[in-house]
């Protein structure tokens, strides 16, 4: 069960239950759009919960394996109690909003406060938005409080066009649009445009790790397989970029800004790859300046070897790391990465602890039978015994199924030998390992059992969200006394419908 709530056309709760049925077709449906007078408290939530599975759908209390939900503290203690009434089910926090607020944690206070006057006025006011579209020739990025890293994809439309930006500014300011706020954003740019363009260029290159990593486990399918590794990957990333020695071409549109902007004098360190010999260190040794048309650089490198190179040459090879504006650049990104590390390692108020949702994550990859034929060498007993952190799985069959998949983990392990999958494409992924359990699970009837458990889960509260955009478009202001009923019946049909 994914649950969240809304105030976008006044108070809403939404519930939307996700199950795999027996054949391994993933099923999803709203169950209910309750709208309410005030924001519920945790008694309440979880009361209504609690009736919409007991009453309305007459479940079983082992039947309900999951709640997906955000870090709001009410809903992790609605679901604390929850708990209580249904003892099979697990608490996972929705890793896209954990994301979210990664890239909110992202240290650029003046990218920040010009985003602030950019968003009042070029995303509000007709005028200023049709000059920025005539301008880059692009279409305006949208933007919405409500939609994950919508401000993100806005400042990666700016930083495409940045030189273009004072230009723009300028004529914004001729043209008497914006006033105050025009100037606001004005004064901010000329203070220090390359601090700026940095900034920028550091959120396009590293945010978007982030941005696209959120966006591919957003999902319907079976991304609670694929969390793991995607997660991983992105941890890998920010450790990596904490060393400015070692992370090399991890920013290049953060290097290349940093560059354009460096004045080639002797003595500066200059770095060169050369195909089948590895990266060499140089430094300019002289400059020839007799021809004022064109300057050419003499680069002596650590072997002793030297070359001459032009202005346009030697440009991309200059070494920017150590550099005042690169650390400026890292330290900016790794608030990001360092909030979204204390989240998964549990340094953080308990209310937002992932350690719990990660560990799962990592267990659910054993559901994933490319990883088992690809991992297994290692898989074994004590790696089967890592389920039981997964509470449906330690508590179902009496608590004896954990141990009936150890007992059968030699046939799924022959039965995943030289299976392999798309891990890119969550819905070519999802359709093969699915398709592989339709074939294999009669052989493997416990570990059949618990793969259809562990796809009813989900890594994000998405489903709910996808709810409420459709409540936003379906019903506007002129809409806001259309009965309760009639609200619930209408987004029912079209949301259960599109599945």
């Amino acid at each position: 069960m994914t649950f969240d709530g809304t105030q976008r056309r006044g108070e809403a709760l939404s519930v939307v239950a996700r199950w795999c049925s027996k054949r391994f077709e993933l099923q999803l449906r709203l169950i209910q759009l309750l709208t309410i007078e005030k924001s519920p408290d945790q008694v309440a939530l979880s009361t209504s919960l609690t009736n919409v599975c007991t009453r309305e759908l007459e479940l079983l209390v082992e039947a309900v394996v999951g709640w997906g939900r955000d870090s709001v503290k009410v809903n992790g203690s609605a679901t604390a109690r929850l708990q209580i009434i249904f003892p099979s089910s697990d608490d996972l926090l929705c890793i896209c909003h954990t994301l979210n607020n990664a890239g909110d944690h992202a240290l650029f206070a003046v990218k920040r406060e010009f985003m602030t006057a950019w968003l009042i006025l070029v995303q509000n006011d007709t005028l200023a938005g049709k000059l920025w579209k005539q301008k880059t020739r692009t279409t305006l990025a949208s933007f919405s409080n409500t939609r994950w890293w919508s401000r993100q994809e806005v400042e990666n439309n700016i930083t495409l066009h940045f030189g273009l930006l004072p230009e723009f500014l300028e004529e914004l300011e001729s043209r008497g649009i914006g006033d105050a706020t025009t100037k606001k954003m004005l004064s901010i740019y000329r203070r220090d445009p390359l601090q700026l363009e940095v900034s920028f260029a550091a959120g396009y290159g590293g945010l978007m790790r982030m941005l696209q990593t959120t966006y591919n486990l957003e999902g319907d399918r079976l991304e609670i397989l694929l969390a793991f590794r995607q997660v991983e990957s992105l941890r890998a990333y920010g450790s990596q970029l904490a060393f400015d020695n070692e992370n090399r071409g991890l920013l290049p549109n953060t290097d290349a800004v940093i560059r354009r902007a460096l004045e080639p004098a002797v003595g500066l360190v200059i770095k060169k790859e050369f195909p089948g010999h590895g990266i060499f260190t140089g430094k300019i040794h002289s400059i020839d300046t007799e021809d004022s048309a064109k300057w050419w650089y003499l680069i002596e490198y650590e072997d002793g070897d030297t070359e001459t190179m032009d202005l346009q040459e030697l440009r991309p090879h200059l070494s920017v790391h150590g550099s005042a504006l690169r650390k400026f650049a890292i330290d900016g990104l790794m608030g990001a990465f360092k909030y979204l590390e204390d989240r998964l390692t549990g340094k953080c108020d308990s209310s937002y602890d992932c350690t719990h949702t990660y560990a799962v994550f990592k267990s659910a990859q054993l559901f994933d039978p490319s990883f088992v034929a690809e991992n297994s060498g290692s898989i074994d007993a004590s790696f089967v015994q890592q389920l039981a952190c997964i509470v449906p799985l330690a508590r179902a069959n009496d608590g004896s199924l954990v141990s009936d998949l150890e007992g059968e983990l030699p046939d799924y392990l022959s039965a995943a030998a030289g299976f392999t999958c798309d891990h890119t494409d969550v819905a070519a992924f999802t359709e093969a390992v699915l398709g592989w359990w339709r074939n294999h699970g009669t052989t493997i009837p416990k570990w059949s059992a618990a793969a259809r458990i562990v796809f009813a889960l989900s890594p994000n509260s998405c489903p709910c969200e996808r709810v409420f955009s459709l409540l936003e478009s379906m019903f506007g202001s002129g809409q806001d006394r259309a009965l309760a009923d009639y609200l619930q019946a209408a987004l029912m049909l079209r949301y259960n419908k599109r599945l």
